[in-house]
């Protein structure tokens, strides 16, 4: 993980990987059959994230901290995260994030095919808004370096007359990315009556 993290998904390969490990490139091969293979395992695990799945017996604020630590273990890894969208769920950790948070939206009292109709929801509006700020990351940790602080977007610079309603909005969309994220789940929670 740590080789894509900082070389990128191009700069990966089972040759970097032997020689990272100080090891016969081949013998990963006794792990995993392919490098794609290798790739969905990294995948799976960023989808895994650090922390356990909440269980606090209240369903908004479980679901708003499963996908919190969705984005937060994308953010982590931001070379990792168009893996993680070009792939289709398939490892453990997709299932498993996917059951709990299904069963959070029926716990709230969604019907099924609302239910199935919220997660998607709120899986690609978190995807969406990890993908913007992890393309972001990514970059500034190739100007910069691994150690790089990461600021906010902030390219926002129109004309007033042009695009007025665009200009009253500016410096909101110049805000910091964990808030607007944040304040996107809150709006769209509070659609769903949860």
């Amino acid at each position: 993980m740590e080789i894509v993290d900082i070389g990128g998904v191009g700069g990966f390969s089972m040759r970097a990987l032997g020689a990272r490990l100080n090891i016969d490139p081949t013998a990963v091969y006794r792990h995993f059959r392919t490098k794609n293979e290798l790739l969905e395992a990294l995948a799976d695990r960023v989808v895994r994230g650090d922390e356990p799945l909440p269980h606090t017996g209240d369903p908004r604020a479980d679901l708003r901290e499963t996908f919190a630590q969705l984005r937060g273990s994308l953010l982590r890894h931001p070379t990792l995260a168009p893996i993680v969208l070009r792939r289709p769920p398939g490892g453990e950790a997709s299932w498993e994030r996917t059951n709990h948070a299904i069963g959070l939206l029926r716990q709230a009292g969604l019907p099924d095919r609302q239910a199935s109709d919220a997660y998607t929801t709120l899986l690609f509006y978190t995807l969406g808004h990890a993908l913007t700020e992890a393309r972001h990351t990514a970059a500034t940790i190739a100007r910069k370096g691994p150690d790089a602080t990461v600021t906010p977007i902030t390219a926002i610079g129109s004309s007033a007359s042009r695009y007025p309603h665009l200009a009253a909005v500016a410096d909101h969309l110049a805000a910091d990315m964990r808030e607007q994220f944040h304040d996107g789940l809150t709006l769209i929670l509070s659609a769903l009556a949860i």
